[in-house]
Order: C-alpha cells, then sequence, then structure tokens
C-alpha cells in the first residue's frame, strides 16, 4: 500500500505584530479560537492580542505533517500524525516580499520604475530548522541597502514549525512621501509569503522522502478575529478547487447539504457585521428585516418545508432571490452582498450559491436543534478529518473578497494557474516566494487608511472593523482625520473586536485609552 506525506494547513497565515517576543499561534480547527498566550497552552481568552506593553502580538501559522497510507485504489486507509517523536524533520521556508518590484496597482508601469530589481526585492531566502522547542531563528532581507528582518522560524514540543511574520514596520530609505493607498515608491513593508517544506527520516529508516509542500502568507492583523466574512478566502480557494479537480466537484454535487454546517454559517455571517460595520446595521442589525439570528427567523429558515405556499419556502426564496448571481452563473439579479469588490461586486461563491439554491428548494438536511453548533478542538477531530479541519480554519479567518488589492492575497487567489492541478487548495510550486502577496498595497497600512473613506468603506470589515462598540455607543474604529501616516505610525494602538464576557455582544478592547488625543 503506498504512503505519501503531506504539509497542512496547505496554505498556513501568519500576521505581523510589533511584540518583538510574544506570539500566538492562529486557528487550527474551524470556528475553534486560537490560543492567545503560548501555542502549546490551552486557550486563554484573558490573555489578550497585545502584550504589557500594548504592543500586538504576531499571530504565528503552525504545520503539521500528516502520513497517509492509500489503498491500491486510492481511498484513504489510514492517517496519522508524523512529530519529532517519529522522525527526524527538516523543515524549509522561503519567505521573500516583491510589492516594491510588482506592477503598479490599477496604474501603468512597474513599482519603483528604474531601479534595479534586486535591491528592491526582500529576499530572505531558504531557511532551515529542525528538532523539537527549537528557539525563534530571524529571518532577513534588504531593500535599497536596508535591512528587513521578514519574520522567525520556531517549533513546538513536538517539532511542529511556527513561522511568525515580521513586526509590522513599514519604511522609506529615501524619505519617500506617501502619496496612495496601493503605490508608494520607496516604500516597503514586512508582510511576505513563499513556500514551506519538509523532509522526513523516519526511526529506523535510513532514506528520507519528501513531503508535499504548502505555503505561508504574511498578512496585516485580524483586528475582528471572532468576526467572519461574508465570503472568506477558503470560500475562494474550495470553489476554485471543485473546478479544478472533477473529483472534488462530484463529491460537492452529491453531498448533503447541513442546514446546521452548511447554511447557518451564510445567515450568520451578515447578522454579525453590524457589530464592525455601521453600513451591515441598516439591514442585518437587530430588529432589520436580515437580521436571521431570532427565533422566530431561524424556525422559518431552517424548516425544509417544500410546500410553497408555507410560511419557510416562502422566506428561504425571499432571502435567496436577494442574492447575487456569480458570474460563472449568469450574474445579475439581487444585490447581496453588499460588498464593494473593485472590478467586480462580492458574490458568493458558486459552491456557496448552490447551496443556497438547495436550501431555497427545501434539499437540506433540517438538522437545527436551536443552539449554535459547538465547535471542536483540532484534538477532537477523528485523525483522517484533522488534516482537512487545518486546510479550512487557516483560510476562514481570511477575506475573500474585494480583492481591491485585498488584505492577505490579492487577485491570484482568483486565477486557476495559481494552484496545484494534482493536490486541491495547493498552491503551484511554480510560483516564488512572494508572488502571492507581490500586487497588494505598499506599504500595507496606506490601503487600511483608505479603506473606511466616503465611497470605499466596508471592504472586509471582518478583519478592518469601520465602526466598533465602545460599551454601547458604535464609534468610528480608526480617529477622524487620520491620514497615511497617522496609521503607519499608530497602527498598533488600535483596538481589537472581541466577544464580551457572558454576553453575546462584540466590543472593542485592548484599544490605547490615548489614542484619541494622540
Amino acid at each position: 500500500m503506498p504512503t505519501i506525506y503531506r504539509i497542512h494547513p496547505a496554505i498556513g497565515m501568519a500576521r505581523v505584530g510589533d511584540s518583538p517576543n510574544e506570539y500566538f499561534v492562529g486557528q487550527e480547527a474551524p470556528g475553534f479560537p486560537p490560543s492567545l498566550n503560548r501555542p502549546d497552552s490551552p486557550h486563554d481568552p484573558s490573555a489578550g492580542y497585545k502584550d504589557d506593553q500594548g504592543r500586538i502580538k504576531r499571530q504565528g501559522a503552525r504545520f503539521r505533517i500528516y502520513e497517509y497510507t492509500l489503498g491500491d485504489a486510492g481511498a484513504l486507509i489510514q492517517a496519522r500524525e508524523i512529530t519529532a517523536a517519529d522522525a527526524r524533520i527538516e523543515w524549509e521556508v522561503h519567505l521573500a516580499n516583491r510589492k516594491a518590484a510588482a506592477p503598479n496597482f490599477q496604474a501603468p508601469g512597474r513599482r519603483n520604475e528604474g531601479e534595479d530589481e534586486a535591491t528592491l526585492i526582500i529576499d530572505a531566502g531558504p531557511q532551515e530548522t529542525s528538532g523539537a522547542g527549537q528557539e525563534m531563528k530571524r529571518l532577513h532581507g534588504r531593500f535599497m541597502g536596508v535591512d528587513v528582518p521578514l519574520g522567525d522560524l520556531l517549533t513546538d514540543a513536538a517539532g511542529r514549525l511556527i513561522v511568525l511574520g515580521g513586526f509590522g514596520k513599514s519604511l522609506s530609505p529615501p524619505g519617500s512621501d506617501l502619496v496612495n493607498f496601493a503605490n508608494n515608491d520607496g516604500w516597503c513593508d514586512d508582510v511576505s509569503d513563499g513556500p514551506v517544506r519538509a523532509t522526513i527520516r523516519l526511526n529506523g529508516a535510513a532514506e528520507t522522502v519528501e513531503a508535499e509542500p504548502a505555503r505561508v502568507i504574511v498578512a496585516p492583523p485580524d483586528f475582528a478575529p471572532p468576526i467572519e466574512n461574508m465570503v472568506t478566502l477558503f470560500d475562494v480557494v474550495y470553489d476554485l478547487a471543485t473546478r479544478l479537480h472533477p473529483l472534488l466537484a462530484a463529491q460537492e454535487d452529491s453531498r448533503a447539504i447541513s442546514f446546521a454546517s452548511d447554511i447557518y454559517p451564510i445567515l450568520r455571517r451578515p447578522s454579525n457585521l453590524h457589530w464592525v460595520s455601521d453600513a451591515a446595521t441598516m439591514g442585518h442589525g437587530p430588529g432589520g428585516p436580515g437580521h436571521f439570528l431570532t427565533d422566530s427567523q431561524m424556525r422559518l429558515l431552517s424548516s425544509n418545508d417544500e410546500s410553497p405556499d408555507s410560511p419557510a419556502f416562502n422566506r428561504r426564496n425571499e432571502v435567496f432571490m436577494r442574492l447575487r448571481r456569480p458570474p460563472g452563473l449568469g450574474g445579475n439579479r439581487g444585490d447581496m452582498p453588499r460588498l464593494p469588490g473593485g472590478d467586480a461586486l462580492v458574490t458568493l461563491t458558486e459552491v456557496q450559491y448552490r447551496r443556497m439554491e438547495k436550501w431555497a428548494n427545501g434539499e437540506f438536511e433540517a438538522d437545527w436543534t436551536g443552539l449554535a453548533p459547538n465547535p471542536p478542538a483540532l484534538d477532537d477531530i477523528p485523525i483522517q478529518d484533522q488534516p482537512a479541519a487545518l486546510d479550512r480554519a487557516a483560510l476562514e479567518s481570511c477575506a475573500g473578497g474585494g480583492f481591491f488589492p485585498g488584505i492577505e492575497a490579492g487577485r491570484l487567489m482568483r486565477e486557476p494557474p495559481t494552484y496545484d492541478q494534482d493536490q486541491p487548495l495547493r498552491i503551484s510550486p511554480r510560483l516564488a516566494a512572494g508572488e502571492l502577496t507581490a500586487g497588494m498595497a505598499v506599504p500595507w497600512q496606506a490601503d487600511f487608511r483608505d479603506c473606511d473613506d466616503a465611497g470605499f468603506s466596508d471592504w472586509w470589515p471582518g478583519q478592518r472593523p469601520v465602526e466598533v462598540f465602545r460599551g454601547q455607543e458604535q464609534l468610528d474604529w480608526v480617529p477622524s482625520g487620520w491620514e497615511y501616516r497617522d496609521m503607519l505610525e499608530k497602527w498598533s494602538r488600535l483596538g481589537f473586536v472581541v466577544e464580551e464576557e457572558g454576553t453575546d455582544r462584540y466590543v472593542e478592547d485592548e484599544r490605547a485609552p490615548t489614542l484619541e488625543n494622540e
């Protein structure tokens, strides 16, 4: 029986922070919160997203290796995780930032035209680590002759790899002005991306094997971790995977639709966006027609009554008819979700839309118990399902639109050639380190600043809030009058949206108390 080895998550997500030593590991199971103290400790919400000096902890991406034993027909017989107790694992990570040498976003020419690309690409090169409990190993590159730290590598007590990104520091060696939300010559930041590889020598074995590689993306912080985007990056990547891999498409077409697992999350997302967006409050806040989370609404929406005269059938179809069709299914009709997309309005993916269509027709399991599903931690998920859970969790906290140019990664995530044609959800090994993030705004703080201007609001409120609740008041998250330089210098003083203890409210916490007067 053949045996293969794969690194999971297939695409890991790290985030910058200005705390020099403290970090946490991002989500590893769908819907289950990250551990905010140390990677091997239980979840501790009181620990917070900042250190005791008010600096933001970096979010680490943790990678694991799974061994798959397959039958002659390719079916999975068994799976297990390979740790330092089972093998010597040599990890290799290559981080790079290519923003300053990339084409201008929505403008002719290349950024820093005339400058030698070699001085613009911040490339840490392939870096290695191995063994259990390895301390941080710093990754460096250079920009216009100036050293730029891109992050750190370390391992946990089981020898799993943790990748930490940069410190959110953007700089301009020539002292250039900030003039644009996306294109600023002479500037760099310390986000990045690149491949993650591993070589394994099992205990007692003489030969080594290569695991199928993964990818890591280093992005700006997620300032509203419990608030989900209407369309997540996982939704986008999974949708593309069903088009590239016929077997996955057949599995998706034949699977039974669960209200609790497949439909409820789509209804929950807009209803919770009002905690970070006043615009969402109008239609989806409490008392609004699109606030689906009340008991009376859920009784109708969770019923699979197929009678065209039933209140449940009519309410389901009333909601469904408000949805925009994805372009691949004809486009037009409906006006939801009401999110900007730059070159195209954001729609549900084709997979999401087809699930909602089956739901509208009553073709789903009415498995709603009256309570939201309680998501399990990774260790409580069956071993054969853990790899898929890791792949999904890493991307569900990321925005799937609009890519203008984006927050975690850009429009390449919508392009089929970006992906491995043999393995679903994996980035093509042909993409060089730094290519996924090359087209993003430079520096990232400029785009962060502009995304609440009139006409440009609500791009990704699940990461970058527009309005937040402090106590009972809903107030601007970014202080009035902030310019690019303010965001560049004070981004880590902004607060995080968290669940208020003992309530079902989401409020801002850890905001610097003097921020409004600085």
